[in-house]
């Protein structure tokens, strides 16, 4: 999971109550830090963004306030996590060298230069809010758009190795084997999706319960396809790889386009398009043809990218009884 890492004081603490104590001990006693409000905004955005990052916390405060530390992030509702604490800047830079070898820190907010300094050594995304007062309206969109970012390239890098790797093996092996080996690819993908129906239709039919929707409607299949595209894209390898677009969803058939797919382009540019089509594109029969979510659903691709067409067409239907 991946990680953000929040500074405490200025950033989600107002520490302004006690400010008058400044190098008093009394400055870190129990009841004063107790005392110290939230603020605002900070406690309801970092409970959202917990629902997919882990938080983890970081204080410019002595390491012996960590117990009254984590007793005020309970009191005000943050979520749980880790706590880190250092009172100069260079104990925290060093600190958080070790916190980035044990989290996968995707960014981190602050509300001052030094905390943009120690964004900058992990090379994370750096969100510098206005001390005491920040505008965290603002936090989540930011950080899921850097997330997002994050994941298109995650998947291009992938993407891009993995063709280089087969347009090399796959001739290879095609001069021993021959055409044979695509029909004995083609049937072991058919051989995995007959053998994991049974899960994934139970799975399939509770999302569309989940969402409301009906399987037996190719106009709810459109939506459950559209809310699987957008709530799931942290899991999806395809995601931003390909431009959707959607050409009709009635009761008996759902039909879309992709009008662009890294997957066509970088086969192409390997010059084995037909490779491509084999490992690809033909084997969508397999998970779109009578899928595990409804059973009576066919499936025809007559246009696809990578056999030279303007896009790849993606045709489900049911049987219209006249009902």
């Amino acid at each position: 999971m991946k990680t953000i890492l929040v500074f405490i004081d200025g950033t989600i603490c107002d520490t302004r109550g006690r400010h008058h104590l400044i190098n008093s001990p009394d400055f870190y006693q129990r009841d004063r830090i107790l005392a110290d409000l939230a603020v605002p905004g900070s406690v309801d955005c970092l409970n959202e963004l917990s629902q997919r990052y882990e938080i983890v916390y970081i204080g410019a405060r002595p390491d012996f306030t960590r117990l009254f530390t984590e007793e005020w992030l309970e009191i005000k509702q943050y979520p749980k996590g880790p706590v880190f604490l250092a009172e100069c800047q260079e104990d925290r830079l060093s600190l958080i060298k070790g916190v980035y070898g044990k989290y996968d820190i995707i960014a981190g907010i602050g509300d001052r230069w030094d905390d943009n300094e120690l964004h900058s050594e992990i090379g994370c995304l750096s969100i510098i809010l206005q001390e005491y007062t920040g505008n965290w309206d603002t936090v989540v969109d930011r950080i899921d758009k850097c997330h997002r970012k994050w994941k298109i390239e995650t998947n291009r890098t992938h993407l891009i190795g993995k063709v280089e790797g087969l347009a090399r093996v796959c001739p290879l092996l095609l001069s021993k084997y021959g055409d044979q080996l695509w029909e004995a690819y083609f049937n072991s993908v058919l051989e995995v999706a007959e053998n994991s129906r049974e899960k994934r239709q139970i799975e399939d039919l509770a999302s569309f319960t989940q969402y409301g929707l009906n399987p037996g409607d190719l106009r709810d299949a459109a939506k459950w396809d559209e809310l699987l595209r957008e709530e799931d894209w942290k899991n999806n390898s395809v995601y931003g790889l390909q431009d959707f677009e959607l050409v009709e969803a009635t009761k008996f058939n759902y039909v879309h386009k992709i009008t662009h797919c890294l997957y066509a382009v970088l086969w192409k540019e390997h010059g084995k398009s037909d490779i491509g089509y084999q490992i690809h594109c033909r084997t969508d029969m397999a998970w779109w043809d009578r899928p595990a979510w409804n059973p009576e659903v066919r499936f025809e691709q007559p246009k696809t990218l990578m056999q030279g067409d303007d896009y790849c067409l993606f045709i489900q239907s049911l049987p219209n009884n006249g009902s």
